[in-house]
């Protein structure tokens, strides 16, 4: 069965890292392709574990007929029997190309919410086009399907249901290499993330070190806010690591801290909670399916640099907290968030959207399906 992934941005980040857990984890059961950037991070990955790549520029416009010209004769080419598109700009384009190929779209979180008027009313009308267009959506968590259902995105027809992102199992284990006082931020340097609420709660926590792993778009005015507020002594940057040296630089963490405006349900938590690294994160988007409040990880309701100061100083500096965290961190990841159950459930959603028509019959078999 030939499976063509489709994901607009191969950059660093989680919907990269869900692609490519895909494509290496159901290569011998499937016959993925891959669209994407041409010569991201993700291409060349991808790429190097044998997997045929193509590459278009999907940022030059979401108008651009170039794009939409090249994606028809790419699926003209592959001949897919099932095209998997990831994050809303990959299935607009996919809806207009109008293929009469069963599509699947994965929702890696929505973005529409925190766009300013009138790109809001445009981004929902994009997104509302790109779930009808879908024969299924997949939701990574529950408050995005509860998103698409105050917004009235979804068609009566449009088969859904929640598949919960999954991590593999760890080559790296923290443990004694942890650090005092040493805690991270590890993402994508972009507004969504906030790497400056991160910057700003440092200000307030002397005596403490902090690795700031990622690179975007705010990378130079991160820089210059660490040199402003002289924490260039206390806060080092990791700019360009593969996922690989990022897992190795966050086993040396006390604490995680993720300090995000809005999510879907990111994956940097899962990991650094099966490796034993605790996470303190803002209480946004799916977050709160992922860690249970003062048992499995800290929530902060209060998007402060005060709140998340206080939340840090909490957990690294009471150490019988800290391995109750990680203990139950490892726990909930390990129990409801393995990369196997999320394959399994991915592959036989797969099999049966191939033969679409008969696909109602299947819904108790994958979890939360619904009409």
């Amino acid at each position: 069965m030939r499976v063509l992934e489709v994901i607009a941005s191969g950059d660093v980040g989680g919907g990269t890292t869900h692609v490519l857990q895909i494509l290496r984890g159901l290569k011998n059961d499937i016959s993925p392709y891959l669209l994407t950037q041409r010569d991201s991070y993700l291409f060349k990955k991808a790429g190097e574990a044998g997997i045929p790549c193509f590459g278009l520029d999907f940022f030059s416009s979401r108008l651009n007929p170039r794009v939409l010209v090249g994606f028809r004769k790419i699926l003209q080419s592959v001949k897919p029997h099932v095209v998997h598109v990831h994050g809303g700009r990959a299935a607009f384009f996919f809806a207009l190309a109008r293929s009469a190929v069963p599509c699947i779209y994965t929702v890696h979180g929505f973005h529409f919410v925190y766009k300013p008027l009138p790109f809001r009313w445009l981004a929902i009308a994009a997104e509302r086009l790109a779930l009808h267009r879908a024969n299924h959506v997949i939701f990574v968590s529950q408050f995005d399907k509860n998103l698409a259902n105050t917004h009235r995105l979804l068609s009566r027809k449009t088969t859904h249901c929640i598949i919960h992102n999954g991590v593999s199992r760890p080559s790296v284990m923290a443990g004694a290499q942890n650090q005092q006082r040493l805690i991270g931020f590890v993402g994508r340097l972009e507004p969504q993330k906030d790497p400056l609420l991160f910057v700003n709660s440092m200000r307030e926590l002397p005596g403490y070190r902090a690795l700031l792993i990622g690179a975007g778009s705010l990378e130079m005015t991160v820089r210059k806010e660490i040199e402003r507020q002289r924490l260039g002594d206390r806060v080092t940057m990791l700019v360009g690591l593969s996922h690989e040296e990022t897992m190795k630089a966050m086993i040396n963490l006390q604490l995680l801290v993720m300090t995000s405006r809005w999510e879907g349900l990111p994956l940097v938590p899962l990991e650094a909670m099966r490796i034993g690294v605790p996470v303190v994160a803002t209480d946004v988007g799916g977050m709160s399916e992922i860690i249970e409040d003062g048992t499995s990880g800290i929530l902060v309701s209060e998007r402060t640099s005060t709140a998340i100061a206080l939340a840090v100083k909490l957990v690294c500096e009471d150490e019988s907290l800290r391995t109750k965290l990680v203990d139950e961190g490892r726990a909930r990841a390990n129990k409801k968030f393995s990369e196997e159950a999320m394959l399994f459930q991915v592959q036989a959603l797969y099999e049966k959207m191939r033969h679409h028509r008969h696909f109602a019959s299947f819904f108790s078999r994958i979890g939360s399906c619904e009409r």
